[in-house]
């Protein structure tokens, strides 16, 4: 029996679908989620694609975008519910959770700390991305990928192995972007819309953020460090940007000569943090994103925490420290 044998069986029975990816979606929770409501369209599904936040500009671009919806008020009853790129059900959204007849859960992720909480569970941390997954599905399914399906599996790829920079960028990871190229993805089209088309509020913001960065040097020896970077609520009130717009900052703290792990506290309420880890491969970071009930990959994680900003640099700061010692970096 192969892997997607449960999820092909109840895409063929069944004939309206919801198709839902997590709460702050990026690249990959987008192209998933659409790649996987256009193959359930190109089956003669009745298909409903959720988000409950909005879609950040930069991905306005992607066939079918405009199809998403934000409210699932009066929906359903469905069939059954594709979740895409979510390890986490609540992740999935106050709307889904309040959701009555999603019918069965096709659970399909990337993610090693997924809970499996679908009723059919494809969790393969190996993948890449979701967006992986999805192109495994519908050959599974015997789906033809056009080209829009094309298009959002390969920004699904391309994103989440960091424009394949990332150890997450296999050989599969290739070979499958290279069929969606010569299915009709444009690399470098598709390179200029996501990463040369943001707006001026967004360098704003930046330029606010990296003036808190902070490095510390972490043991004796040789130096190793851990990089961070905040940003508050009142800095994207300033810059007259949107949450969204701050994803990818942690990179520039994992970016430094020497930084093992960057760090990119988010200011969402009072005393509440959206922290985003990022390691440069010998620290597993879901491991400590697991610790404060979060998870994610082993060079790339998150969690929300509560606290005074300076405590909780200083309890995530001891966490990453005891990472750092298990796999002798300090």
């Amino acid at each position: 029996m192969g892997i997607f044998d449960g999820a092909v069986e109840e895409a063929r029975k069944g004939k309206k679908f919801l198709v839902v990816s997590h709460v702050s979606p990026e690249g990959d929770a987008i192209g998933s989620l659409l790649g996987m409501a256009l193959a359930l369209r190109t089956m003669g599904k009745d298909v409903t694609a959720y988000l409950e936040d909005p879609l950040p500009d930069i991905f306005e671009f992607l066939p079918g975008a405009k199809t998403i919806v934000h409210s699932l008020e009066g929906a359903g009853p469905f069939d059954a519910t594709f979740a895409v790129d979510c390890g986490q059900k609540e992740r999935l959204g106050k709307g889904f959770l309040e959701l009555r007849e999603p019918g069965r859960i096709i659970n399909i992720d990337h993610h090693a700390t997924n809970d499996y909480f679908g009723d059919i569970n494809v969790i393969a941390p190996d993948a890449s991305a979701a967006g992986e997954l999805v192109y495994d599905f519908c050959k599974a399914a015997s789906i033809d990928i056009n080209r829009d399906i094309a298009v959002n599996l390969y920004v699904a790829i391309h994103t989440d192995t960091g424009s394949f920079r990332y150890s997450s960028a296999t050989a599969d990871a290739f070979i499958k972007a290279g069929e969606l190229v010569k299915l009709g993805a444009e690399p470098w089209d598709i390179s200029r819309r996501v990463y040369e088309n943001h707006p001026v509020r967004k360098y704003k913001l930046l330029g606010m953020v990296l003036s808190t960065l902070d490095v510390i040097e972490i043991g004796n020896g040789p130096s190793t460090k851990i990089a961070t970077l905040t940003v508050t609520l009142d800095m994207f009130r300033k810059a007259g940007a949107e949450k969204d717009i701050a994803d990818g900052f942690v990179n520039y703290a994992r970016g430094i000569e020497g930084v093992e792990v960057g760090m990119l506290l988010r200011e969402i309420g009072n005393l509440e943090y959206k922290v985003s880890l990022r390691s440069k491969g010998d620290v597993d970071v879901a491991e400590v994103s697991k610790a404060f009930g979060g998870g994610g990959h082993r060079n790339a994680a998150g969690f929300t925490i509560k606290g005074a900003i300076e405590e909780v640099k200083a309890k995530v700061i001891a966490a990453i420290r005891e990472r750092l010692f298990a796999a002798n970096k300090v």
